[in-house]
């Protein structure tokens, strides 16, 4: 059997503060099959762009990967991220994956042109002449469907509206034709109908290109459109993990339950006030004891879930959840 595309396993990325040791990232497994797009979902806090910045080894002090692997396998080689050398890391970083950060206008150089930093990430990637490396920037505009693609070459990111340097980002994250690509919150800056069609893009580029996605957002409305699997992830840890299916009609754990029942019901004329999970995500100084969400969950019971850390258990074939009572509370 082939081994994932990506596997990362017993992850942990702590903090070094005034305040102590802060594990942002407490044990979490994942795996991306080539292809495919992984959901990562959460509260804000609750550590998904640690995690995508940990793939990356992007974790900068007081921050740093203390234990775990990150295996990605391309090409018929495994490397682990995690302790691979400085020097073919960078290789890997926009050759082999992708990244598309949250927000664009702080991640595009604000002095050089569109064209310049697309060509850039090319010619540090590939043997090519600045000339060849420009065609194929023109190349990616046309790809990514931004508007006027010529005239944009030489455009600044400031002359851009949102939507179009989103484009631009998705367009340097794929002009080596990475494996990988990780989008974090990608759409979160953007309007309701440039969501959509920056969607619509990245779904369209992986079935045409073959290149696999973690997506990570808060939206479940946008997992349910275009995601195969979906991890949750709270207080660091990932407490369930399924096909996207099989999430949406079957949630176990109460986390993941009462993520659904906030959402809003558009087609309801009266539906009354929005559902909603009482409380905060943690702090990782202020993580409590047992299993992390029962100060939050309305089927906590006294001493087990308080006391003793569920493990992510299979529960049915691909379904996996970290609760106690999973099958209880959804039966």
């Amino acid at each position: 059997m082939a081994a994932p595309l990506l596997e990362i396993k017993d992850l942990v990325t702590v903090f070094h503060t005034s305040d102590g040791r802060l594990p942002a990232v407490d044990g979490v497994s994942l795996s991306i099959e080539r292809g495919q797009t992984l959901g990562l979902v959460g509260e804000s806090g609750c550590g998904k762009s640690v995690t995508a910045m940990s793939t990356l080894r992007l974790v900068s002090s007081p921050g740093r990967i203390e234990s775990g692997s990150i295996m990605f396998t391309t090409e018929g080689e495994s490397i682990d991220l995690v302790t691979t050398p400085e020097k073919q890391l960078r290789q890997v970083r926009g050759g082999r994956i992708g990244m598309i950060f949250q927000e664009p206008m702080t991640s595009l150089n604000p002095v050089f042109t569109i064209g310049n930093q697309i060509a850039e990430a090319v010619q540090l990637h590939r043997k090519v002449s600045r000339s060849e490396a420009r065609s194929r920037a023109l190349e990616m505009l046309h790809l990514v469907r931004l508007a006027d693609p010529e005239q944009r070459l030489d455009a600044y990111p400031h002359q851009l509206s949102g939507g179009m340097r989103q484009r631009v980002m998705i367009a340097i994250a794929l002009a080596c034709e990475p494996d990988l690509i990780i989008a974090d919150e990608p759409t979160t800056a953007l309007d309701v109908t440039i969501q959509a069609q920056i969607l619509e893009l990245l779904d369209d580029l992986r079935s045409r290109l073959g290149t696999a996605i973690l997506l990570i957002t808060h939206d479940l409305g946008v997992v349910a459109e275009t995601c195969d699997d979906v991890a949750v992830m709270y207080a660091g840890r990932i407490v369930e993990q399924a096909s996207a299916v099989e999430l949406f009609s079957r949630p176990l754990h109460p986390y993941t339950i009462g993520l659904l029942q906030a959402r809003p019901n558009v087609d309801a004329r009266d539906s009354g006030p929005l559902e909603t999970i009482p409380g905060m995500v943690p702090p990782p100084q202020d993580f409590p004891s047992g299993c992390r969400f029962h100060p939050r969950c309305s089927h906590a019971r006294e001493p087990q879930c308080n006391v003793e850390p569920p493990s992510l258990r299979e529960v049915s074939p691909g379904h996996f959840v970290r609760c106690h009572f999973a099958e209880e509370i959804n039966s």
